[in-house]
């Protein structure tokens, strides 16, 4: 007997990132089309962020890190938080996913403060 399969909510969710990466990157190709082409091999860059200006229900300016990866600055209780955090698409919005971490400002700063010892710390593993 054929065994039937069924969708879970991650399921949904992976084949809504799919589209959304296959739609990024179909408009990454025009682009480089567009640019004409590319010199030598450069060594590869980071993109700079970018600001997404598509609202949530908060109307809060969303940093797109890549791969629907959103930082969020915004105040909660009379505190003021940076969010990191993976979203999804439902409904062709833009939702926040449960991965992800808010920061105090003050944590925030501290994170800052360590950015020249992460950098090094990668550049030891790479």
């Amino acid at each position: 007997m054929p065994r039937q399969e069924t969708l879970t909510s991650s399921d949904s969710d992976s084949e809504n990132e799919k589209r959304i990466k296959a739609k990024l990157k179909k408009e990454t190709s025009r682009k480089r089309k567009a640019d004409g082409p590319s010199k030598g091999s450069a060594p590869k860059r980071v993109p700079p962020p970018t600001t997404n200006t598509a609202s949530t229900s908060g109307e809060e300016e969303k940093i797109s890190l890549g791969k629907m990866k959103f930082v969020t600055v915004r105040p909660f209780k009379n505190m003021i938080f940076v969010d990191i955090r993976e979203h999804y698409e439902k409904d062709g919005e833009l939702k926040p996913g449960k991965k992800g971490i808010s920061l105090q400002a003050e944590q925030w700063q501290r994170l800052k403060q360590s950015i020249d010892m992460i950098d090094e710390k990668i550049q030891q593993l790479c």
